[in-house]
């Protein structure tokens, strides 16, 4: 009996060589996807989803995130990606292209000979060298340093589409902002999530940082004021207004005269509520549930402003920028339950009203509010400053940077290729190889600026340290200088990240693939989904003749 008899019919198996060729390949197909978007002039990708949906990114581990595919190597390098970004937030790009040339240049050691685990091996250690050298090289430095998060977020933003801005710079000191908003330098901690980014259209120049939240709600009633200062603000996570079962209910119901008691009843509860809100001191009810007419009418007559059915994540922002706690019981509020701002205010924002909480005293949580022309653009900024935010997060961590440009990069395949002459066996041809991947992120950047690959290579190697790929010039210059700097967590991630990656892909050396049992297809009206017998003419009727519309997941 062969041994794929053993399988069930459909099911398929490579072997051997062939396995590992074919996990190689598509690791440096996913490679080449991305290359092109690394550095200040890297291109951006479109991908157009199952639904329509375009999306518009410079951003690698946003491109891979969208896209499907079926190779289980190629679905390796997306999860690395993402275990980047989850980590550090940046670098995703950079992990994918680092770990494709370790594999090009593993097929290269393979072809005259040299088996895989050697080559890990040698990968391994020449890890360990280049982790070495990027402690050697890093700059310590103070983690409430400035100036430090400004380069960084700069360098950052550089690489993204929102660089195109004449207004990045200007970004790149908002971004700064909030995060020593929020960070804690005691704990080395800034947490990301404090950070509110909300979004509407229009001009970039108008992006600017809130001392506070922005909520995209309106104010419940015109005869409410439009603005108070010196805001009293009162967190319901609760209705003002009649409650509704959450079962079918009835009432038994005898006499008319009931009905005008049943309905008095509520009203009087209502009213209740409602006094008890109003007596509790504060001008600002802003409400998770909803907030009946005659409950806004008691409230404008009191001269409090109110905003209804915000979303649980406003309530969490604004318990930590305002100091209120959530009430969950409008008739048993505390005065300690309320929180302040300097200025509560409706503002025309793009073509919609918006509702801003600003002037805390100590804000927990800000809101970077962001502008730009069009929806497309501004999901592409919301990654950007995000991603801006991490890296400083990363920096405050663990306070120590390396210039950028590719320069460490190219200090640490300096340093691996000198120390792969003292090591002993085949391993040294690996080592080697190592530090010739090393050099595929400087060289990515330049060609990608439109350099001539061979002579950047040339002077790189030549220069001295600190020296990397000055995209915008076209030149190899100090990057120190230029004030491009990195955080070193970011490289020790990547570095990490692709050796493990290429490693892995080296070791297999049997892939088994079963024949799906669940197909995806796409009828005329545009429908998209997977079940059993896709591949076969059917139509989507039940019993009744009613078409089913299952629901549909798209990326």
């Amino acid at each position: 009996m062969s041994g794929q008899e053993l399988f069930k019919e459909g099911t398929t198996r490579a072997t051997g060589g062939q396995a590992r060729r074919y996990n190689m390949l598509a690791a440096r197909l996913m490679s080449e996807m991305v290359k092109s978007l690394l550095g200040p002039r890297g291109m951006d990708k479109v991908f157009v989803d199952v639904m329509g949906e375009v999306t518009i990114t410079k951003d690698g581990a946003t491109l891979l995130r969208k896209i499907d595919v079926e190779h289980p190597a190629a679905k390796v390098l997306i999860e690395a990606s993402n275990a980047v970004d989850n980590a550090v937030g940046d670098g995703t790009t950079s992990v994918v292209v680092l770990a494709g040339a370790l594999v090009a240049k593993a097929e290269e050691l393979l072809d005259i000979g040299i088996s895989p685990a050697t080559i890990a091996d040698g990968y391994q250690k020449g890890l360990e060298i280049a982790i070495d050298r990027l402690g050697r090289i890093a700059i310590p430095c103070e983690p409430s340093d400035r100036q430090v998060m400004e380069k960084l977020a700069a360098t950052c933003l550089g690489s993204k589409a929102i660089s195109s801005c004449a207004e990045a710079g200007d970004i790149s000191r908002i971004i700064v902002d909030a995060a020593l908003a929020v960070a804690d330098f005691g704990a080395g901690r800034v947490e990301v999530d404090d950070v509110k980014i909300e979004q509407k259209t229009g001009s970039v120049s108008d992006t600017r940082l809130v001392s506070g939240v922005v909520i995209d709600k309106t104010v419940d009633n015109s005869a409410m004021p439009k603005e108070v200062r010196d805001a009293r603000i009162l967190l319901l996570d609760d209705d003002l207004e009649s409650k509704r079962t959450r079962t079918d209910a009835e009432v038994r119901i005898s006499l008319p005269s009931q009905i005008r008691a049943y309905i008095d009843s509520q009203a009087l509860d209502l009213r209740r509520k409602v006094q008890a809100v109003i007596d509790s001191g504060a001008n600002v009810v802003i409400a998770r549930g909803g907030i009946s007419m005659p409950a806004q009418t008691m409230l404008a007559h009191a001269g409090i402003m109110s905003v209804r059915r915000v979303k649980e994540n406003d309530l969490w922002w604004l318990e930590k920028a305002t100091g209120a706690r959530t009430t969950r019981d409008p008739g048993r509020v505390l005065k300690s339950d309320l929180g302040y701002a300097g200025r509560v205010y409706e503002k025309f924002t793009g073509d919609d009203r918006m509702v801003f909480v600003e002037g805390c005293k100590n804000p927990r949580s800000v809101t970077i509010l962001l502008r730009a022309g069009s929806a497309k653009v501004l999901d592409e900024f919301h990654r950007s400053a995000l991603d801006a935010l991490n890296v400083i997060r990363d920096f405050v961590a663990n306070p120590a940077v390396v210039a950028g440009g590719g320069s460490a990069e190219a200090a640490m395949a300096r340093a691996v290729r000198e120390k792969a002459s003292g090591i002993q066996g085949r391993e040294q041809l690996a080592v080697q190889k190592f530090a010739e991947a090393l050099e595929e992120i400087p060289l990515t950047i330049a060609a990608n600026a439109g350099m001539d690959v061979v002579d950047t290579l040339v002077r790189l190697r030549s220069a001295k340290g600190g020296h990397g790929i000055n995209a915008l010039e076209r030149r190899v210059q100090d990057m120190l200088s230029l004030n491009i700097v990195e955080p070193v967590s970011v490289k020790e991630q990547v570095l990490g990240t692709a050796v493990e990656v290429a490693s892995l892909l080296l070791r297999v050396d049997d892939v088994l693939m079963a024949k799906p049992q669940y197909y995806t297809h796409t009828h005329a009206d545009g429908t998209t989904h997977s079940h059993r017998g896709g591949r076969q003419d059917h139509d989507h009727f039940d019993k009744l003749g009613k078409a089913q519309r299952p629901s549909h997941h798209y990326y």
